[in-house]
């Protein structure tokens, strides 16, 4: 897993080529109302980026589907992008069908298997990207063909200039997270947590960056691990540390900030770590870091998984396999 971290940058500089090389009859796709996002686990972690990222700038909605069917609204004018890094994830395939059947303007996002062949059956377009690796470590190959063909299509303006600044910053992240960095706050703060039930609170606008930490430490550090966001947890959530026990001092949290939030999301921080310290094992703080929002996006991203693979070599956990998620697949498949 470390290989693939230490690659991150290149994979995104590649998929962003990928997208902009890729023949595409803007003919084909226009009147789009509505972009939706198809995937599960890893491979809708980038629908769930896109959606942050262009939630204040996109003039039409984009959404993340992990269901088998999809929303009533989706037809003619709605852009299905169907992502699946395997090509064989049985929801994806079945929102494919979903969308096909409704004649929905679909572009596939995989590295092969059922999903590249159905849409060469049906004249899809499909970007293929390369296979081989854990859906997860693919993020850069599944995040940026949706960004730059909405680019391309004329749905959102230029973000040459951004994607430039974030793989930049990335390469610059990356000589500090590596293994053979002195000074490596992911190691840092892999260390710190270790051992403890994990809670990321984080503002409504870093939505994906939460999740994406959470999801991590599930797969590759194989810990438990949950996610609230702000303000909406101060309306129901903080009440549950009313009391301060053996149970509520297993946690450990880290709010997750931007270098640029809202003012008001800083007093509200501020106030429920106050209110929090004293009743759990440890706050962590983290920042993001870079000029544009997709670049800070990013860093929290990368951070969060330099942090949960440091975590699971410290826990002697192999980061790769997913046994459970193995498991499950297959008593699925006997049914």
């Amino acid at each position: 897993m470390l290989k693939y971290l230490e690659d991150f940058p290149i994979q995104c500089k590649q998929a962003v080529e990928i997208a902009r090389k890729f023949p595409i009859d803007r003919k084909r796709y226009d009147s789009i109302e509505q972009v939706v996002v198809c995937g599960m686990g890893g491979s809708a972690a980038g629908g769930d980026l896109l959606k942050s990222y262009l939630q204040r700038e996109a003039k039409i909605p984009i959404e993340v589907n992990r269901n088998y069917l999809l929303p009533r609204y989706v037809g003619k004018k709605t852009l299905v992008f169907a992502v699946s890094y395997s090509g064989n994830t049985e929801e994806t395939l079945s929102a494919y069908a979903d969308a096909l059947s409704r004649s929905a303007k679909i572009i596939a996002i995989t590295s092969g298997g059922k999903l590249k062949e159905l849409c060469h059956k049906d004249g899809i377009d499909v970007i293929e990207i390369m296979g081989g690796m854990p859906p997860r470590a693919t993020f850069g190959y599944l995040f940026f063909p949706t960004l730059v063909l909405l680019e391309r299509l004329g749905l959102i303006g230029s973000k040459e200039e951004e994607i430039q600044e974030t793989i930049e910053n990335l390469q610059m992240l990356c000589k500090q997270y590596n293994p053979q960095s002195r000074a490596n706050s992911a190691k840092e703060i892999s260390e710190r947590i270790k051992g403890h039930l994990l809670l990321i609170y984080a503002a409504e606008h870093l939505a994906a960056c939460a999740v994406r930490w959470k999801n991590q430490f599930n797969e590759n550090s194989k810990n438990v691990a949950f996610f609230s966001l702000l303000p909406e947890m101060n309306h129901n959530e903080i009440e549950v540390w009313a009391s301060s026990n053996e149970f509520t001092k297993k946690f450990y949290l880290i709010f997750l900030r931007d270098s640029a939030e809202n003012e008001r999301i800083k007093q509200r921080i501020s106030i429920t770590e106050g209110i929090l310290k004293d009743k759990v094992a440890g706050i962590q703080h983290v920042v993001s870091c870079g000029k544009s929002l997709l670049s800070r996006l990013h860093s929290l991203v990368y951070l969060g998984d330099w942090v949960s693979t440091y975590l699971a070599l410290t826990n002697s956990v192999d980061p790769i396999p997913t046994p459970m998620i193995s498991l499950l697949k297959r008593k699925l498949s006997q049914l």
